[in-house]
């Protein structure tokens, strides 16, 4: 037999089997629904979290180091949380040692700042906490500062600590309605300050983040007004230039704190040097272990299909052994009929599949509809095509080991006997 036209005659005889079993095909094809659903569901909702929380934590730059107290590494039940509550927290005198010492081409920008939470009002409405950061004027060169009108506060404006303030839609919209707030005047702690500028509305945020409930000030401004020293997340961001490492970076920073702490090189350090991969990564080894939680459970799922497969076609080898003889006394080999088995499974398994990513697309773009009124754009659930593949490659490789028993069980018999067969 041609080896072409032999692989068309197992297709025919593989789907013939299928169609005349329709109720036991369509069983099959559940059973393995049921497992891709609950395998890939559960990977892409994981896939699709973890990729949305790790990008709302490199908006806050990949190529920029956080000089903190606090280290964001290792944090966790483990925590040894007490070794750095008696630290310093970083002051704005050093974030200027910083920038004397490091030169331009290797940080391309260094800002300071540190946050509030307060509220702000004027004569008719008040908003109660909102974010207050304060911040040096390079603060715009590392992090994104989106206005819808208005503009930022200039270099003399930021030296001289003038009275002047950033705020955010929903900030501008409590206290102004639809009145224009560029120039209008705010009441922060005992100052007053005068709108200039109205950060772009963005919508909920998964970690909170939105700068929609934030407002900004010029450093100067904001110590005017309150202490950083009571401020446990003061910080000193530095901004690495084009072509720097960021690796040799975080060496000279550390270096350059020692001096300015007065520290010995073997003495641990009473500052962190952090960055957003901290982050990332112990957010994706998280989502790691929650994938491979779910992933097990949908495996066993699975495998209950590949069992209800696999007893399908031991039932059909079993209908069908009068006609396997007699195609085997025509000259058929054994891997012809091996072949239909093998297809049969490999048809039904990936119809399940496909079936169950189906199911997978409707469940996640329902999940993105109820997330989108609670946190906007922040959050994107959907079935990427590398998880659709996978899906099928899964129902692919279930449809091989499921068939394969039965398979060589059938290519085995004796055509002799299994025209005898009843």
């Amino acid at each position: 037999m041609h080896l072409g036209s032999s692989w068309l005659e197992s297709f025919r005889f593989s789907f013939r089997a299928i169609r005349q079993n329709k109720l036991r095909s369509f069983l099959s094809v559940l059973g393995i629904t049921i497992g891709i659903y609950c395998i890939i569901a559960v990977y892409a909702l994981v896939h699709s979290m973890e990729r949305s929380i790790n990008n709302q934590f490199r908006q806050y730059g990949t190529e920029v180091l956080f000089v903190q107290k606090w280290p964001w590494d290792g944090m966790g039940g483990n925590y040894p949380w007490w070794k750095y509550l008696s630290r310093p927290i970083v002051t704005p005198t050093e974030a200027q040692f910083l920038r004397d010492r490091l030169p331009a081409n290797r940080a391309s920008a260094i800002a300071y700042s540190f946050s509030l939470n307060k509220g702000v009002q004027t004569a008719e409405s008040r908003v109660d906490g909102v974010s207050i950061r304060c911040v040096d004027h390079a603060y715009a060169e590392i992090q994104k500062v989106n206005l819808s009108k208005g503009r930022y506060f200039s270099p003399a404006e930021s030296r001289a600590g003038r009275a002047v303030a950033v705020v955010g839609a929903d900030v501008a919209e409590a206290l102004f309605g639809d009145k224009d707030p560029i120039g209008q005047p705010i009441r922060i702690l005992n100052g007053v300050v005068h709108i200039i500028g109205v950060f772009e509305k963005e919508g909920a945020s998964i970690l909170n983040n939105s700068a929609d409930n934030s407002l900004l000030l010029p450093l100067k401004t904001g110590l005017g007004l309150s202490s950083f020293k009571n401020n446990d997340d003061a910080q000193i961001m530095i901004k690495a230039a084009e072509g720097v490492s960021l690796d040799d970076l975080q060496t000279e920073v550390e270096m350059t704190m020692r001096q300015i702490r007065h520290e010995r090189p073997a003495q641990e350090a009473s500052y962190a040097v952090n960055r957003m991969s901290m982050i990332t990564e112990a957010v994706t080894q998280l989502f790691a272990q929650i994938q491979k939680v779910g992933v097990i459970i949908g495996a066993f799922a699975m495998l209950v299909g590949c069992f209800g497969v696999a007893n399908i076609l031991f039932v059909s080898v079993k209908e069908r052994t009068q006609e396997i003889g007699i195609q085997k006394a025509l000259g058929a080999p054994s891997s012809f009929i091996r072949r239909q088995f093998l297809l049969e499974a490999i048809w039904l398994c990936t119809a399940g599949g496909a079936v169950g990513l189906g199911f997978v697309g409707l469940t996640l773009m329902g999940i993105q509809a109820i997330a989108a009124q609670s946190l906007g754009n922040s959050v994107e659930i959907g079935l990427d095509a590398s998880d659709a593949l996978l899906g099928l490659l899964v129902s692919i490789g279930v449809g091989i080991l499921s068939g394969f028993l039965p398979a060589r069980s059938a290519a085995r018999l004796n055509p002799v006997d299994a025209m005898r067969s009843k």
